[in-house]
């Protein structure tokens, strides 16, 4: 008969409980331990080692040692953003739960989402912006996580940020997509609503910028979609003059031949809602409706977006719910212009807006649905008297014609009806008197008129705007000086008139109240 040693049985059995049990007493320091084993100390430098390397276990490690995930380095990048930049998908989501700011910047000012679009990582960018990263912040340079990936041609990337993307965002990255000339971003930007003839600061469009570059494709790309060929900077130049200067025959020649810039199916529409609108603003179509409540009312009654504070630099976890952005806002906006394209399209001079129901405003309820420019080629170069100096935009040889009253324009179809010498004071230039000359031309055979201001750069195009609204069954063409009326059950009455189209809204002045608004592309924006 075997004898057992009772003190050995016992030792046998209570000494994994006691090792159990210190392990448990001090976590931290097991953790630790294993972080050494895996060749890492408890410095920040390994903990985005280890986030770069997409080391979601050392990551874990790292929290159970009790270091601070968000611990930036001495570049003030965190654990996430290096993550980000990498690409590690799931060790950004293991990082995101366990509290790491989304809204933590560099020393670039570079958040988590900016850095992993430069890369294009678009499963990560989905991961980020589910939990808080904000899509509009920009760092220190003035790239948006939506510029930084038009510029480096991420097109399915550019798709998802835009539908997250305030309109002047929309076209600073158009903007900079013609520097490098990516005609997909470029009809991605295009389709997500961005204005084709946006400007720069040096009121260069994206049709002058891929020029200058030689980006043919991307020329011929925003020539389909409707871009103005006759547009001018802020020298007169205009895009063959930039790609002829730039040393690209082939894009100056391209743009000289529309015969040869095809269609695209973008364009084409385009194309007709522009010849519906000019159908309805010659037949001075107004109509008189009143607006109900079968769709949401009110689109947007806001005040203008205060500048946005660059985000913390805290280690501090933020709340993980989505924080209250102006998305909602946008997605209201744009499903109102995606619903209205079936609209018949009539003239809003002369139009009476009635609402019946109060929480229905007419105007603030509007959105901008479409601007266009009706390109001309031809600009005012100087007003002398009775007679103007104008240019050919559609010319290569310089120099001027001179034209008068009742004379035609050679080789248009445009007869000049007024010459017009005029100058007024200049609030940004200090009071000093600017020319506005103008020259009103009429296009004989659709009856259009245009007017061509002196010293105003880009007026090479007459412009329009469409606007609607959720609850309209139109939509209106407007041009500047139109009037128009509304009537509502809380003030009666009101007319209205417009003061200026512009690419980002229609400004639009209450003759009663003297209030001035602009309705944008994502709603009413009051002063």
């Amino acid at each position: 008969m075997k004898l057992f040693n009772y003190s050995s049985i016992v030792l046998s059995v209570l000494l994994p409980v006691a090792i159990t049990l210190v392990g448990c007493s001090d976590p931290q320091k097991e953790a630790t331990r294993t972080l050494n084993d895996k060749g890492y100390e408890l410095e920040v430098r390994d903990l985005l080692v280890a986030a770069g390397a997409g080391d979601s276990e050392s990551i874990t490690l790292f929290k159970e040692a009790g270091f601070d995930i968000d611990t930036p380095d001495e570049k003030l990048n965190t654990a996430l953003i290096r993550a980000s930049g990498s690409g590690h998908t799931t060790t950004v989501e293991k990082l995101l739960g366990m509290g790491a700011d989304p809204r933590h910047v560099n020393e670039q000012g570079r958040n988590a989402l900016i850095v992993a679009s430069a890369k294009g990582h678009e499963a990560v960018a989905r991961v980020l912006m589910s939990r808080g990263a904000e899509t509009e912040a920009s760092d220190i340079e003035g790239w948006s996580a939506l510029s930084i990936a038009a510029y480096n041609g991420h097109e399915n990337l550019v798709s998802l940020l835009s539908s997250h993307a305030s309109s002047a965002d929309l076209d600073d990255a158009l903007l900079v997509a013609s520097f490098t000339g990516d005609s997909a971003v470029i009809q991605t930007l295009l389709s997500q609503g961005a204005n084709i003839n946006a400007r720069s600061p040096e009121s260069r469009t994206p049709l002058m910028i891929a020029s200058e570059g030689g980006h043919l494709s991307a020329v011929r790309t925003l020539l389909q979609n409707q871009a103005n060929p006759f547009a001018v900077d802020n020298d007169q130049s205009t895009a063959v003059i930039l790609a002829e200067e730039a040393g690209h025959p082939e894009v100056k020649e391209f743009i000289l031949n529309p015969d040869a810039w095809g269609q695209s199916e973008e364009g084409t529409q385009v194309s007709e809602e522009m010849k519906m609108a000019r159908t309805a603003l010659i037949e001075k179509s107004a109509v008189e409706e009143t607006l109900t409540a079968s769709a949401p009312a009110t689109v947007a009654a806001t005040s203008a977006p205060a500048a946005t504070s660059a985000p913390s630099s805290s280690s501090t976890a933020p709340p993980l719910e989505q924080p209250v952005t102006e998305a909602p806002l946008r997605e209201k906006s744009q499903k109102v212009r995606e619903e209205a394209k079936d609209k018949p399209i009539v003239a809003l001079n002369g139009s009476r807006i009635s609402s019946t129901d109060p929480k229905i405003a007419p105007v603030k309820s509007m959105v901008l649905a479409a601007y266009h420019e009706e390109p001309l080629p031809v600009v005012v170069e100087n007003v002398d008297g009775k007679t103007a100096n104008i240019r050919m935009m559609n010319a290569t040889s310089e120099g001027g014609i001179e034209v008068s009253k009742g004379a035609t324009i050679p080789g248009t179809n445009y007869e000049v009806k007024e010459v017009t010498r005029k100058f007024v004071s200049s609030k940004e230039g200090k009071g000093r008197m600017v020319d506005v000359s103008r020259v009103e031309i009429e296009d004989k055979i659709t009856g259009n008129s245009h007017l061509l201001v002196k010293d105003v750069s880009g007026q090479t195009s007459d412009s329009y705007a469409i606007l609607t609204s959720a609850d309209s069954k139109y939509r209106y063409v407007v041009k500047a000086g139109d009037v128009f009326r509304t009537a509502t059950v809380q003030s009666g009455e009101t007319d209205y008139q417009v003061l200026d189209i512009r690419p980002s809204g229609v400004v639009i002045k209450n003759l009663k109240s003297e209030e001035v608004t602009t309705v944008a592309r994502d709603g009413v924006i009051n002063p």
